[in-house]
């Protein structure tokens, strides 16, 4: 048993940290990290496991009224009672040093995006728009992508096959 060498931790120093390094970065991106690491102009896309996410909620006047009272709460200080992205914090925000603009969420490419994205967003959050997953449970951010959904006029394709925006 005594002429059995163990290797020293000093040969094994440069390839673990070559492997710990890959490990981490690797994971980092699995776990949905990587999104702290776009720039101010880079788009925010929710992963895909998150956009296939249905949502449970029925669109009823319930939760279209339940969705605006906590939209009124949470998200309008920044996106505004429209949510054009003009709310009275608007003009202060900012991301790496750099000012930032909310979502407009009154534009019809919002249809473009899933229930299940946006219920993400809500959730994660992306400086500086806090993360609501503690601050709002799972019902009431589902009851905010429904009310969100009335404020952006659904893209539709005319017979000429120009898309508009119409409600």
């Amino acid at each position: 048993m005594n002429n059995i060498r163990f290797l020293k931790p000093r040969f094994l120093t440069p390839l673990s940290v070559v492997l710990g390094t890959l490990t981490a970065m690797v994971g980092f991106v699995a776990l949905g990290a990587d999104k702290l690491l776009q720039g101010p102009g880079e788009a925010w896309i929710a992963p895909g496991r998150a956009a296939r996410k249905a949502n449970p909620l029925p669109v009823e006047a319930n939760s279209l009224a339940q969705g605006k009272e906590l939209f009124a709460a949470g998200c309008f200080p920044c996106h505004g009672a429209s949510g054009k992205g003009d709310g009275p914090a608007s003009s202060t925000l900012e991301r790496e040093g750099k000012p930032v603009r909310p979502g407009n969420l009154s534009d019809p490419k919002l249809w473009e995006q899933s229930d299940g994205a946006i219920f993400w967003k809500i959730s994660e959050g992306r400086t500086p728009m806090p993360a609501f997953q503690e601050t709002f449970t799972e019902e009431q951010r589902w009851q905010i992508v429904n009310y969100v959904r009335t404020l952006a006029p659904k893209q539709q394709t005319n017979n000429t096959g120009i898309k508009t925006g119409a409600k």
